[in-house]
């Protein structure tokens, strides 16, 4: 028995074939990358910017529950706390403004943040709570009671 060795010669067809494969390869996988780094680009931002909306409306809410506070003293108590919540948690943006409103019904926490990544991806979150004084709305309350029980 004699054993035939077939080379590995392709016909002018496979070799077009073989070749538009590659070319094929060559234009597919930068434009696979590509959609997959801005993915993965997008979902940081997305995710940045939760955290960042989240410790605002935490920091708002703690402003609230600090109803003797004068305003600036909250302000400026509110906004040292801003910098340091967001701190470590970020992990696509760099923080570039933080700031604390305070009035004396409400407080609005601002946090800024940008990214020079996708031709600079920059976003802006702010949280307001009001400022409630529980004294008072249970004085009204029973007042609104009382009136309601009175008989004309």
């Amino acid at each position: 028995m004699q054993i035939i060795k077939r080379c590995s010669v392709f016909t002018k067809k496979e070799a077009w074939i073989r070749g538009s494969y590659t070319v094929e390869a060559a234009l597919l996988i930068p434009l696979l990358t590509g959609v997959i780094f801005m993915f993965l680009i997008l979902s940081l931002y997305m995710h940045d910017r939760s955290v960042l909306a989240a410790c605002a409306a935490e920091l708002a809410g703690k402003g609230a529950l600090k109803k003797y506070e004068t305003e600036e003293h909250l302000e400026n108590w509110l906004t040292g706390q801003a910098e340091g919540l967001a701190d470590g948690k970020l992990l696509l943006l760099k923080l570039t403004a933080v700031s604390a409103e305070v009035t004396q019904n409400s407080i609005t926490i601002f946090y800024e943040g940008s990214s020079p990544l996708l031709g600079g991806l920059k976003t802006r979150e702010e949280e307001t709570a009001r400022r409630l004084n529980p004294v008072n709305y249970m004085r009204n309350c029973r007042r609104l009671e009382k009136l309601t029980e009175q008989e004309y």
